[in-house]
């Protein structure tokens, strides 16, 4: 039974579109960590379902939940990123709003954080759900924080972002006015090579500094000092 009424339209799905959107959702969220050929995606996951969309929206949409709502995961989100891609970001239909919903509860379901949403991804579930995103661990209290006193003139090294070798890598250090910042080290640029540190965020005290950190991180990242980790709301996402 389709879930959605549907329209003579909808044949026009080719027989593997649940392949194609699982692909395409694993793409779109994640492009780098794929083997998925950036050059390909276009004319293989997207172009060939341009006629339908643009023909009939409403039926594209419908075709397209009834295939990827049973079949769930990846395809959830290649199917609502196609929609978006190839009928436009102001669409709106109930059969659409239900798959874009599944997607986001499949990355909830596996502890994806919010800042690894789009913003209209991220708006739309608050806009359509009062339950937050996910529940982290309280962050310790300042009298419980296990956090060593910075030395003058001390860059500690509290994460390292990814486990490549030109990762960005952050430490703390203290301000000459007596506040604290976390400073960044990372390349110039993605052509450039060479490396350069910038301050990211900063705080009155280092307890604050850690908090804004793991609020900034969410889950955390390849490495993070011990001191900083407890700071850090959730666990590793699933993904």
């Amino acid at each position: 039974m389709a879930l959605f009424p549907r329209t003579p339209r909808a044949t026009r799905l080719p027989a593997d579109v649940v392949a194609r959107m699982e692909r395409f959702g694993r793409f779109e969220f994640d492009p780098v960590g794929t083997d998925i050929d950036a050059s390909d995606v276009w004319a293989e996951l997207q172009a060939p379902f341009l006629p339908f969309a643009q023909s009939d929206p409403e039926g594209f949409a419908r075709a397209l939940a009834d295939a990827v709502l049973p079949a769930g995961g990846f395809a959830l989100f290649g199917a609502a990123r196609t929609v978006w891609n190839l009928v436009g970001s102001d669409f709106g239909s109930p059969a659409y709003d239900a798959v874009r919903m599944a997607a986001l509860e499949f990355f909830r379901a596996n502890g994806v954080p919010s800042g690894r949403l789009s913003a209209d991804d991220w708006r739309f579930w608050q806009e359509n759900r009062s339950e937050p995103w996910l529940l982290g661990r309280p962050r310790p209290a300042p009298g419980e924080a296990r956090i060593a006193p910075l030395a003058p003139d001390e860059l500690r090294r509290i994460a390292r972002i990814t486990g490549a070798p030109d990762s960005n890598v952050v430490y703390a250090a203290a301000t000459p006015d007596g506040r604290f910042v976390a400073v960044v080290d990372a390349p110039t640029s993605d052509t450039d090579p060479t490396r350069g540190r910038f301050g990211w965020v900063t705080a009155d005290t280092l307890y604050d500094l850690y908090i804004r950190i793991g609020e900034a991180f969410q889950t955390p990242v390849h490495w993070v000092a011990e001191e900083l980790l407890p700071f850090v709301p959730l666990p590793p996402s699933r993904f």
